[in-house]
C-alpha cells in the first residue's frame, strides 16, 4: 500500500513539474506577444576617424537583459545598429536615446517576380538572328541593384563591352572593403 502512494504521489509531482515548464514556456513566449521587429539606426559604421563603431554594445545588452532573444540581427556593415523585437514602449525610450538616429519598423518586403522575362513584359517569340549584327541593347544604360553578389563575379565582368556612353552621369560608391577597382568601367 505504502509503494503505490510512493508511485502515486511520483506522478502527482511529475504533472506538477510539467504543468510548471509549460508556464513557463506559455509565459516566455507571452512576452513577445504584441512586440513587432524594429531596426535600431545609429548612424554610420565608421566613425570619423575610421575606425569601427560598436556603440550599440551597451544599448543591445539592456535590451538583452530585458528580453531573451530579442536581438535579431546586429549591423556593422553599412551602418551601425540592431534588429529586435520590440513593444511600442521600447521603441519610444530607445528613440530617446542620444546614440540613436532612428527606429523604424522592419518591413516585409515580397518578392515582385522570379520571371524578370515575363515581368518585363519581354517578347517570348522574339527570334534575334545570330548570324547578323544585333544592334539589341546597344547603347543601354543598365543599373543594378547589388543584393550581395560579390563584384568579381563573372556576371559582371565588362570583357568585350563597348566604352561607357558619355551622358552616362554615374559614379562607383566605394565603401569598407570596396574601392573603384571593384566596379565595372
Amino acid at each position: 500500500m505504502e509503494e503505490t502512494n510512493k508511485e502515486n504521489m511520483k506522478k502527482i509531482l511529475q504533472l506538477v513539474g510539467c504543468l510548471f515548464v509549460s508556464f513557463l514556456v506559455e509565459g516566455g513566449s507571452a512576452q513577445f506577444e504584441n512586440d513587432e521587429v524594429y531596426i535600431v539606426y545609429m548612424g554610420a559604421s565608421v566613425s570619423s576617424n575610421g575606425a569601427p563603431r560598436n556603440e550599440h554594445g551597451p544599448l543591445l545588452s539592456s535590451v538583452m537583459k530585458r528580453k531573451r532573444n530579442a536581438v535579431l540581427h546586429t549591423y556593422s556593415n553599412g551602418f551601425s545598429g540592431f534588429a529586435a523585437r520590440l513593444s511600442k514602449e521600447e521603441v519610444n525610450s530607445i528613440a530617446q536615446m542620444p546614440e540613436v538616429l532612428s527606429v523604424f519598423k522592419d518591413p516585409i518586403l515580397n518578392l515582385h517576380t522570379t520571371r524578370s522575362w515575363e515581368f518585363l513584359r519581354y517578347q517570348d517569340a522574339l527570334k534575334i538572328d545570330s548570324a547578323t549584327e544585333s544592334y539589341t541593347g546597344a547603347d543601354v544604360i543598365l543599373g543594378i541593384l547589388d543584393t550581395g553578389i560579390w563584384p568579381e563575379s563573372e556576371s559582371f565582368s565588362d570583357e568585350g563591352m563597348s566604352p561607357v556612353p558619355s551622358r552616362w552621369k554615374g559614379t562607383c560608391m566605394e565603401g569598407r572593403n570596396f574601392t573603384s577597382s571593384n566596379c565595372n568601367r
